[in-house]
């Protein structure tokens, strides 16, 4: 599920766990995921970071494990100051993150096959420049719908 709902463009934050409590919030008030995803998701954060260093802008994509997932459905936020997330594989280096992308998976082979699929398209440095410089949350969803090919 991708709507424009799930979608926020020039979020203020303070820090990384304020992007994932909003993006969390996001989804719970969506009914996409169950209350307790949002600790969840903040807990992972700290045991496996999320933040991914593409030229010129730092990504993130803070998830929980599926057992808090309802319905599959990705949130998503441009930041209006970049938070520090630490890197994916090295936690020791921290990120200036701008844009953080949630996935919400109902399964660990569906969560694998999702993350990686999204990985790739951030690889393409124009979608990421188009979704952080979307101007409002209308906006960011019609980018990332076209690049995920949804209606």
């Amino acid at each position: 599920m991708l709507s424009a709902d799930l979608c926020i463009a020039g979020l203020v934050v303070a820090s990384s766990d304020d992007v994932v409590r909003a993006l969390a919030q996001k989804l719970v008030t969506a009914r996409c995921v169950r209350p307790s995803f949002e600790l969840a998701a903040l807990a992972r954060e700290k045991r496996s970071p999320t933040g991914l260093p593409f030229p010129g802008q730092g990504v993130a994509m803070p998830h929980a494990e599926p057992e808090h997932v309802l319905v599959p459905a990705i949130a998503v936020a441009s930041l209006a100051k970049p938070a520090s997330f630490r890197q994916m594989g090295a936690p020791g280096i921290k990120l200036d993150v701008s844009l953080v992308l949630m996935p919400a998976l109902t399964t660990k082979e569906q969560a694998a096959g999702e993350l990686a699929r999204l990985v790739g398209l951030l690889q393409d440095e124009t979608l990421r420049r188009a979704l952080a410089q979307a101007a409002t949350s209308q906006a960011l969803y019609e980018v990332l719908a076209r690049s995920l090919g949804a209606p």
